[in-house]
């Protein structure tokens, strides 16, 4: 009610004034918008969210509410049910009521603006199909959109805890050595020797805690991809062929219909700024004012747990029966038959399908946060210089993302933001068991000692899922990093000078990293003609890549390990997996039959929905490969025998800040939803075609 009242007021304000947003549109589709004040800014970014991405807000907001099986029907139930226990509407509303006075303006501003936009945007082919016009948009819901986005792009460090369990049940005690994650050849970090505060010695952990294979009931909704990454560098001016800084950022999220992100351009008398924005949220999360640039990729830092809890009382567990609706014909009906049990302090306990003693509980530290630690967000576009972006970010508490930034001096720095579980020895694998007292008493990483860096010797930082620090740090990161493959590449490729061609070249490299380190140990075994070459390139017309990616992908299915552990196992192969790999190989060539890349990988951009009578963009040949810088993630289709493509570079971005702002942009489909494009955004995408904008 008290949202409601709100929106009414600053309505009435509004009508006295209203906001002009004198729009034009560049080759990109992409908005230029004129302001007058800093409320007209948000407005008009809330105007052309509702206009353009109505749905996709509205499907953020359904899987964030547990809404989506009212109007999508029973695929979407289980996952309903498990954002019911998440219950992140309660959580925004919690941190809404206690937003600074001036960020709530702002909000509110934002949120007419999308009620306005929703006018048109409720035109859409998936509300007139599915007979729905979107609900008024309230400024909580944007908090809440946040809480949703941090949530899936954190939640990969308690599914690593998981998968720990799975290769525990099967290796035993060897799963601590086999799939240990120090000491492989390809690995590497963001700080460097000399950038980091090293511990007195360091410490061993041998501990090791065998449990049975734990299962959750149901996943809770992959929104934005479940592998999904992220590439950002920077250079200085040092390191740069025209003496300018450079930044470059291409994050990697599921490509479907619609697109991603949202770029606008906002310009007022006092202000400018171009950026990516996530539709339901007004902030340029990637993007350029003129004076600083700043791009995001994932940390993967630990913020995330399931914790089994050891001594719980059922005097403080409570349990709750979610009511959702579900679409059927032309009826919505109450499904009310599953329980869920969470504490009384609101912690959430996970739903198992197998009896254990303990209860397992989620932790995370989304959930424990300050409004002042989410409303800075909005004022990015603000900062002027590199040093000022340092001590902004470092007040950002939502979990979690490594910024890179850069300036027009030539200056450049790196911060991770998000509050994070502060460990300082490495934590045996699998699940932990804590006590209530443990678990309810988390210690944070201090702000003063989350990982940042400003103006390196080196001239360069870069960030790719990978590590934060070296084994010998004081600090411990957890094990839900990606595999370091990607920087491994952009490292080696950033030690030349570099200028903006060099950028597009590292951003669209699609050198297959990881058959450096396991070509050479599979030949020992196998006599394969693909595999004379270790150098593999992601090329459509490649014969070499499909033979290598299906055979890895076939041992570690046959195994049950991870890289990790297949590149310890290939050292001494026993008589019995010898002689299952030729039957692997047998297997393979009759699986990919001489045909290429370009025929075996496939990206179909489907909708988010999973309707495909919404989907608008064509079927290419996919892009990359799992391990290249621009990567092409894909899982085998058994049915249709090819890989299927599921995320890749969401979008491409680089900007060189000097005597004026350039700005180069690849975009895999069109920025306003259903406009027909001046070009076929998707082929230029797969081509390494970019397009300059202005500021």
């Amino acid at each position: 009610m008290l949202n409601i009242f709100l929106l009414f007021f600053s309505l009435v304000s509004f009508s006295k004034g209203k906001p002009n947003c004198q729009t034009s549109y560049d080759q990109l589709d992409i908005p230029h918008v004129e302001v007058q004040s800093i409320k007209d800014f948000y407005y008009c970014i809330g105007l052309h969210h509702g206009e353009d991405r109505a749905w996709q807000m509205d499907y953020f907001r359904r899987v964030a509410m547990g809404r989506n099986a009212e109007v999508l029907g029973f695929s979407h139930l289980k996952s309903d049910l498990m954002m019911r226990l998440l219950d992140l509407p309660s959580e925004a509303e919690k941190l809404w009521s206690k937003f600074p006075l001036t960020s709530k303006e702002w909000l509110e501003s934002y949120a007419l603006g999308v009620n306005k936009g929703f006018q048109r945007g409720k035109k859409s082919k998936e509300f007139i199909d599915s007979d729905y016009t979107p609900e008024k948009w309230l400024p909580s819901h944007t908090v809440m959109i946040l809480l949703l986005q941090s949530f899936d792009q954190t939640r990969r460090t308690f599914f690593k805890d998981y998968e720990e369990e799975r290769q525990k049940e099967k290796w035993g005690k060897r799963a601590a050595i086999l799939f240990e994650e120090d000491h492989l050849p390809w690995e590497n970090t963001i700080l460097k020797d000399g950038e980091y505060e090293k511990k007195p010695e360091v410490v061993k952990t041998t501990s090791y805690h065998h449990s049975s294979r734990t299962r959750l009931w149901a996943n809770f909704p992959s929104v934005f991809g479940l592998e999904s990454g992220s590439n950002n560098w920077v250079v200085s001016k040092s390191k740069s062929k025209n003496g300018y800084s450079l930044l470059a950022n291409d994050p990697h999220l599921d490509l479907k219909t619609p697109l991603f992100w949202y770029w606008i351009s906002l310009k007022s008398p006092d202000f400018k700024v171009i950026g990516a924005t996530l539709p339901g949220v007004p902030i340029i999360v990637s993007g350029t004012n003129g004076k600083v640039a700043w791009g995001l990729t994932n940390s993967y830092l630990n913020s995330a747990d399931a914790i089994f809890v050891s001594d719980l009382k059922s005097s403080e567990i409570e349990t709750f029966r979610p009511v959702v609706y579900v679409k059927w014909w032309k009826f919505k009906i109450p499904f009310f038959f599953k329980s869920f049990e969470k504490l009384k302090s609101g912690h959430k306990i996970l739903p198992l399908e197998v009896k254990s003693p303990h209860k397992l509980v989620l932790r995370w530290s989304g959930f424990h946060l300050d409004p002042h630690e989410i409303s800075p967000m909005l004022d990015i576009f603000k900062v002027s210089h590199v040093k000022e972006m340092d001590q902004f970010l470092s007040s950002i508490g939502l979990p979690s993302w490594n910024f890179v930034f850069s300036d027009i001096h030539g200056d450049i720095g790196y911060r991770l933001v998000g509050k994070t579980f502060k460990e300082v020895n490495k934590t045996s694998p699998g699940i932990p068991v804590m006590t209530r007292e443990e678990f309810t008493n988390p210690r944070y990483l201090e702000k003063e000692y989350r990982p940042h860096l400003l103006n390196p010797s080196r001239g360069y930082i870069y960030t790719a899922n990978n590590r934060h620090w070296p084994l010998d740090s004081k600090f411990y990161g957890g094990r839900g990093y990606s595999q370091s493959y990607r920087g491994f590449r952009i490292d080696e490729l950033l030690k030349e000078e570099q200028d903006v061609e060099s950028f597009k070249k590292i951003q669209c490299d699609r050198r297959v990293v990881d058959a450096k380190f396991f070509l050479p140990k599979i030949k020992k075994y196998l006599d394969l003609p693909e595999f004379s070459n270790s150098n593999m390139i992601a090329e459509d017309s490649s014969r070499s890549l499909p033979y290598y990616r299906r055979l890895m992908d076939l041992m570690m299915e046959e195994w049950e390990v991870n890289e990790n552990g297949l590149y310890r196992l290939l050292d001494d192969l026993s008589h019995e997996q010898k002689k299952n790999l030729m039957e692997l190989k047998s297997k393979l060539i009759s699986e990919i039959k001489g045909r290429d890349w370009g025929t075996i990988h496939k990206l179909n951009f489907p909708h988010m929905s999973g309707n495909p009578d919404w989907k608008f963009s064509p079927e290419i040949a996919g892009v990359g490969d799992t391990h290249s810088v621009d990567p092409g993630t894909a899982s085998w289709n058994e049915e249709l025998g090819t890989y299927q493509q599921s995320s890749g570079a969401s979008m491409r971005m680089i900007v060189e800040l000097g005597k004026e702002t350039r700005i180069w942009l690849s975009l895999p489909g069109v920025n306003r939803e259903y406009h027909v494009p001046k070009t076929l955004p998707w082929l230029d995408w797969k081509s390494c075609k970019y397009s300059e904008l202005s500021l």
